[in-house]
């Protein structure tokens, strides 16, 4: 059985993170939505199922970051076939990849702050959680398109530009940052269902 590449990797960690998003989202539809907060569990419930997917987020950003953009870099300042055309493209992506990941970054710390201010109410207050619903709404679709965009475009350009060995050393260097499967030891959705999913 051929061990799987690194991006098909990446790849996996986006449908895990956007499974946990779209299952968070569902969440906060229900707290907002009188008739159904309790279906939604408390605010305590949906921060521990948003610290859980902010730690997988972070994690991903990291293997992309350290594990994978710096071959990318290497390659452009190497000269590889290709390098200079690559190169252009790959600083603009670059710099709007990595102002979606601080985004993200930014709008998950929001909901949770969100949260813990529900959890300081003692209860559900429906404006609350409607602005809650509208940011993780917001926050799915971003990540929605992040995702997108690196597996259709992203991912490609840079595997056809890497040779057997750097594509090695990618996998080296995102095994050695991790994983969310590897540090949690369980798939995001098994980490929902413990919560109550």
């Amino acid at each position: 059985m051929r061990a799987k590449s690194p991006f098909e990797d990446l790849k996996d960690e986006h449908v895990s993170l956007l499974g946990e998003m779209t299952e968070l989202v569902g969440r906060m539809r229900d707290m907002a939505n009188p008739e159904k907060t309790a279906l939604g569990g408390s605010a305590g419930v949906l921060r521990d199922g948003l610290e859980m997917f902010d730690h997988h987020l972070h994690t991903h950003f990291r293997r992309e970051e350290e594990g994978l953009f710096p071959e990318a870099q290497r390659m452009i300042s190497g000269g590889a076939q290709g390098a200079d055309v690559f190169g252009r493209f790959f600083a603009e992506e670059a710099e709007d990849d990595m102002g979606a990941h601080a985004t993200l970054s930014e709008r998950t710390s929001k909901l949770l702050s969100i949260l813990a201010d529900l959890e300081a109410l003692g209860g559900v207050d429906e404006a609350t959680s409607r602005k809650l619903l509208a940011i993780g709404n917001a926050t799915a679709g971003l990540l929605q398109r992040h995702a997108a965009k690196e597996d259709s475009l992203i991912f490609p350009m840079i595997e056809r530009s890497l040779t057997p060995g750097q594509v090695e050393q990618v996998s080296a260097r995102l095994e050695k940052i991790g994983s969310a499967r590897d540090l949690t030891g369980e798939s995001p959705e098994e980490g929902l269902s413990q919560l109550g999913g």
